[in-house]
């Protein structure tokens, strides 16, 4: 009876569109991407094989050697096939690792394929596996049943896989890779009853649809920009990595000029920049036949994941890819410059938990060196430690109380005393100690927990200016920050004008301070909050002023009363230049009949010229760092 090849003929047609999608979209990136390319490639030679082998059947008579080969070579490849597959699985789930030193685990993956092996060389004489008849005829041996013995190990392997590892992947991926193992087994089963329905490899294609829609996800997994790998599936293999406890290496790269690249260029023409400078990574890579992942998780940030590579082949890659950097893209006749910086990180060694690595991502790029960084040294300076547990460590010290208020005065030059003060605020832990506001206060905006810490400060402040001790240093006020966070806030103005009036608090006895940063986000609830502290009496100072994008008509148009200018101001000696800037600033805001206060003044020289200059009031460590309740209290006192 002659075989139809009907279902053989669609299996490879639907595995060839199936690589020419994965080829068209270039998914060839990563190790999942080039498993998953081994396993439809291997599909495509086993169909074909079987459709060599059944042709030969269908002759009849002669071919013998032919028959032979072909119908081994299927034999062999269709065993393959599970055995790549249930690589898929462990590389999927991100544990080949954990057998690559194991002695025993290499001999259960391997062994079985090597018996496969023996099996067939020892069929071409003792003719056990299968045999060609005297009519040409292909008849099973009656050992043949090893060999779906042998897929069904792997079958059952990769099944425990994934169930042992069903932690790190969503349950569509889950269902998914049991629905591609169920096709491919059950279709086997149907065709070792049916030995005349070629349905084995049509099923098997089915599978590897199934997969490719559901677990490869080219949409989710591959960026149509650059052709690298995506932000969620990064998050996915990083999160994966963390809860195996894989020691990897990451070089971190990030275009600190992106946005200006992309204000330059367009769109469009930042697209083709991008996907040269992923081609540049990717090419370095495979020459130097260093198998890596690469991401690209947008706004300009590459990341290429290592594993079992030593630190000089690490450092030589990172220093190419650096070096090619700064010697800039050439494009469309023009020389673009690109600012990056590129970082080693090991993990979990440097860092051991993904919040903290995205955390890290976001900051390693504050100075730019021109140098490769290294996260080691970059987390001992930055403390993170702390930015691991910084949430909990918010929410502890909101519960009992940690927070503590400081005051740091502000001298009056005109009337030659400290008129008023700016409260700051001071968090202080038994396991870390002090813990810097540029670490916690970044950290409560993003949570939400600024606005409770905004309430403490403000229940903080007021009660000191309601307090008898308050009465007798013959301030005018108290100065309080107001982050950007807390000024989108809807009830802020009510929330604090309930405060003040809690504690008996004049207006005038408070300065809302709000930073340039925050001045810049003219929503509505920003504008009704400014508005309605305004008209309840409160003077309102801009702080900061100088270190964002300074818009002097917008500053016209809201009512501050004071202007604090930033202490990048008092560097006058290194910048000459500054002067005729600081002269020029100070001019117009005067001439809308502002107030203006220096931060960060720290010599007596500094003072006088900033008098010279006509500024009425200084702030500094010249005349005192913040300081706690009761010191501030008495060095007021001292100071009548």
């Amino acid at each position: 009876m002659h075989k139809m090849l009907y279902f053989d003929y669609s299996a490879v047609i639907l595995e060839f569109v199936l690589l020419a999608s994965i080829l068209m979209r270039r998914m060839t990136n990563g190790k999942i991407n080039s498993m998953f390319i081994m396993l439809v490639t291997v599909s495509i030679f086993t169909t074909s094989a079987d459709i060599i082998a059944v042709t030969y059947d269908n002759l009849g008579r002669g071919f013998y050697y032919e028959k032979m080969m072909a119908h081994s070579v299927y034999l062999f490849l269709r065993a393959l096939i599970s055995f790549i597959h249930l690589n898929y699985v462990i590389v999927l789930t991100d544990t080949w690792f954990k057998a690559a030193n194991n002695f025993a685990k290499k001999i259960k993956l391997f062994f079985p394929i090597f018996l496969l092996v023996a099996f067939l060389t020892a069929n071409v004489f003792a003719h056990n596996i299968f045999y060609i008849d005297q009519n040409g005829t292909y008849v099973r041996g009656d050992n043949f049943l090893w060999l779906y013995a042998i897929n069904g190990y792997y079958a059952v392997y990769g099944a425990v896989k994934i169930f042992k590892n069903s932690q790190m992947m969503d349950m569509s991926r889950i269902i998914s890779l049991f629905v591609g193992t169920f096709l491919m087994m059950g279709a086997a089963l149907i065709q070792f009853v049916i030995p005349n329905v070629l349905i084995d490899m049509f099923a098997c294609s089915i599978g590897l649809l199934f997969i490719f829609v559901m677990v490869q996800r080219p949409e989710e997994i591959t960026d149509s920009e650059t052709g690298l790998i995506k932000l969620n599936t990064y998050a996915y293999d990083l999160k994966r990595s963390f809860i195996n406890q894989k020691p990897e290496t990451l070089i971190m790269i990030r275009l600190n000029n992106y946005l200006v690249i992309r204000e330059m260029l367009g769109y469009m023409d930042t697209i083709i920049v991008k996907r040269m400078i992923a081609d540049m990574i990717v090419r370095y890579l495979r020459s130097s036949k260093i198998r890596a992942d690469v991401y690209y998780i947008g706004s300009g940030n590459y990341r290429v994941r290592l594993e079992n590579h030593d630190k000089e082949e690490v450092a030589k890659a990172a220093e190419y890819i650096n070096e090619a950097l700064k010697e800039g893209i050439r494009y469309n006749e023009m020389q673009i410059n690109l600012v990056a910086c590129v970082c080693i990180t090991n993990i979990p060694e440097d860092i051991d938990d993904f919040d903290s690595l995205c955390i890290f991502g976001n900051d390693f790029s504050a100075e730019y060196t021109g140098n490769v960084l290294y996260a080691s040294e970059i987390c001992r300076k930055s403390r993170y430690d702390i930015m691991r547990e910084i949430d909990k460590i918010i929410e502890n010290a909101i519960s009992e109380n940690e927070f503590e208020v400081y005051y740091q005065p502000i001298y009056s030059i005109k009337e030659q005393r400290f008129n008023s003060a700016e409260a700051l605020l001071r968090l202080k832990t038994e396991k870390y100690g002090y813990i810097s506001p540029e670490l916690f206060i970044p950290a409560a905006e993003k949570s939400g927990a600024i606005h409770r810490i905004g309430e403490i400060v403000m229940e903080s402040v007021c009660s000191f200016i309601g307090s008898e001790e308050y009465a007798g240093l013959g301030l005018d006020y108290i100065e309080v920050n107001l982050s950007p966070a807390q000024c989108m806030e809807n009830n802020l103005a009510e929330n604090m004008i309930g405060i003040m009036q809690k504690n008996h608090v004049q207006p005038s006895q408070l300065n809302l301070e709000i930073t340039e940063t925050a001045s810049g986000e003219i929503q509505n609830v920003v504008m009704d909050n400014i508005t309605t502290l305004y008209d309840a009496g409160i003077s309102l100072s801009l702080d900061d002023f100088g270190t964002g994008y300074s818009n002097m008509t917008r500053i016209a148009s809201l009512p501050f009363h004071i202007i604090k200018l930033d202490k990048t101001f008092t560097q006058i000696e290194d910048n000459p230049n500054l002067i005729i800037v600081l002269e020029n600033v100070i001019k117009m805001i005067k001439a809308l009949n502002m107030k203006i206060v220096v931060e960060g003044i720290e010599t007596k020289e500094l003072v006088d010229h900033f008098a010279r200059m006509e500024c009425e009031y200084i702030q500094g460590y010249y005349y005192s760092k913040p300081l706690p309740k009761r010191d501030f209290v008495k060095f007021v006192k001292s100071s009548i």
